[in-house]
């Protein structure tokens, strides 16, 4: 077993990515069940094949990635900077489109409370995003 130790970057990544598979199991929407007497219809994360396709599994796989160095003797090329950049794409692009189809119908979750796991989505997004900037500083300092 190779034995190292992760850096900064890649517990921002893993924490990110565990939010984000967090959230896909919680509310995301809600329709109804406020004062005007309606009764409420919620939505998970998961019960929407988009969020489960670029969300929930690109982070499942970020997830194995960032263990990969653990698993493995030697260095693996796909333990690489580009890596995480492509699953966070895939994950920004998830989390845009969810978002403008709830602007277009009118359905964005506000007050947070209305879709907690939408809103969780975007704090581990932000996570990631900065995990893979470290991961990204930290293979650029250790190349100089």
């Amino acid at each position: 077993m190779h034995h190292t130790t992760a850096s900064r970057g890649h517990w921002l990544v893993a924490i990110g990515a565990i939010v984000i598979v967090g959230s896909t199991m919680l509310q995301w929407w809600q329709v109804g069940g406020g004062a005007d007497g309606l009764a409420a219809v919620t939505g998970t994360g998961m019960s929407d094949g988009r969020i489960f396709l670029m969300m929930f599994l690109p982070a499942v796989a970020s997830l194995f990635l960032v263990t990969l160095p653990f698993a493995s003797e030697k260095p693996m090329g796909i333990d690489h900077p580009l890596a995480y950049l492509g699953i966070f794409a895939i994950l920004l692009a998830g989390y845009v489109w969810y978002l403008e189809e709830r602007v277009q119908k009118q359905l964005l979750p506000w007050p947070p409370q209305l879709g907690l796991g939408f809103w969780f989505a975007a704090i581990g997004l932000v996570l990631f995003a900065r995990g893979v900037f470290e991961v990204y500083e930290e293979r650029r300092r250790r190349l100089y």
